[in-house]
């Protein structure tokens, strides 16, 4: 069993916030989500983004992205990269939990945006993140 990763929180960033327009009449609004990272191999840090795409009938018409950017402990990263000698391998079930925190930050800053607006009825529902599919994140040294 590997040791808990040692991370700091150094920051987050709102990388978009738009409304496009004011729907007519969507109560369930389809809601698109992606999750882009950002690494800095040198610096032991990354940013776990989320992305979201409020749509009625296939067009956007909120769109928001915020990053969460961590550093991971200087100890714990030598361990992880055998003193910065290979890529460091973030295992799944730790990315699925920073991209919860992302989420639930996003979630913030719709609802710190778009208050006392006609938007402040779309909100970023709870999204499960699955950790039974997909990879360990690979932090590569290159």
């Amino acid at each position: 069993m590997m040791k808990p990763i040692k991370y700091d929180l150094r920051g987050v960033t709102v990388e978009q916030f738009a409304t496009l327009f004011e729907p007519t009449s969507v109560e369930n609004p389809a809601i698109n989500v992606s999750v882009p990272v950002k690494t800095n191999y040198e610096e032991r840090s990354f940013a776990v983004g989320v992305n979201v795409q409020f749509q009625e009938n296939g067009v956007t018409f909120l769109v928001a992205e915020a990053y969460c950017h961590y550093e991971i402990e200087r100890e714990c990263w030598e361990e992880l990269s055998e003193s910065g000698t290979k890529d460091v391998i973030l295992p799944k079930d730790f990315m699925d939990c920073m991209i919860r925190i992302g989420i639930g930050t996003l979630r913030g800053v719709i609802c710190a945006k778009t208050e006392n607006t006609p938007f402040a009825k779309f909100y970023l529902p709870i999204i499960e993140v699955d950790n039974q599919e997909g990879e360990d994140f690979v932090f590569s040294k290159q």
